[in-house]
């Protein structure tokens, strides 16, 4: 869907988010209340009135990371995930709940990594959650040092959301992803990180989905008749072709 350019925030769609930066609020919540503040709007604007209110706070969200221990290439790096994103997958294919999360600091950019604050495990304890941003080659040394600088940013953020474990929900977590890619593939190192949780009822359905979207860019049904372009989709199509899916599943590591 295209959406609309050239309308103007809301004054009450930047307050409510302006309110809620640097405060670890429920994305999804968030999102919601952020849709009633456009309810009113004809449908085909909504989702222009909605990130027009994300991209006015931006600055707002960058200068509170500052403030509270982020550089200003960390503090920029984050906010820069809301163009990547609506520009890779769209406002719908996002989810305005993601949008929501970066916009009010809750996801963190830090070297390679991102890092959402405020997550929480099945069992219901604090994690720290580790996203891979669209950036580049997952280079392992890279990932070392995000994942040895994250903790002490983070904890800055948000000290009330302090965690002793990483969690990570990903397709590049299937256990047979080394199969097609072999040990020393960069996503196969960079899941090789993490212990996995045990499965969940919507694993297989939802990792199908999330390859289409992260690997192809588009939908599973597309996405299955695609050329491939490189070792990954080839893995991907591949498993396909024979007649399996992809899961998408949840690990964990310890803080170091």
């Amino acid at each position: 869907m295209t959406v609309p350019t050239g309308l103007e925030a809301r004054p009450a769609s930047v307050a409510l988010l302006a309110r809620a930066v640097g405060r670890v609020q429920d994305p999804a919540a968030l999102a919601a209340a952020l849709a009633a503040t456009v309810a009113d709007a004809p449908a085909a604007d909504r989702d222009a009135l909605v990130m027009a209110a994300v991209q006015a706070v931006l600055p707002r969200t960058e200068a509170w990371l500052v403030a509270h221990g982020a550089t200003p290439e960390q503090a920029a790096a984050s906010t820069a995930d809301v163009a990547r994103k609506r520009e890779r997958y769209g406002v719908g294919g996002t989810g305005v709940d993601w949008f929501c999360a970066v916009a009010t600091g809750r996801v963190v950019a830090v070297g390679r990594l991102q890092y959402e604050l405020g997550a929480r495990l099945p069992d219901g304890s604090r994690a720290w959650a580790v996203h891979v941003p669209e950036t580049g080659p997952l280079d392992p040394d890279a990932c070392d040092r995000s994942l040895a600088e994250a903790p002490d940013l983070l904890r800055r953020l948000a000290p009330d959301h302090r965690a002793t474990r990483w969690s990570c929900r990903s397709w590049t977590l299937d256990p047979g992803l080394a199969d097609g890619l072999g040990p020393e593939a960069n996503l196969v190192r960079f899941a090789a990180r993490f212990t996995l949780l045990p499965p969940g009822p919507h694993d297989a359905a939802d990792g199908d989905v999330s390859v289409a979207k992260f690997v192809f860019g588009t939908d599973p049904a597309t996405a299955r008749h695609a050329t491939a372009t490189g070792r990954v989709q080839r893995a991907v199509l591949e498993r396909w072709r024979a007649g399996g899916h992809w899961s998408e599943r949840t690990g964990v590591a310890e803080v170091a």
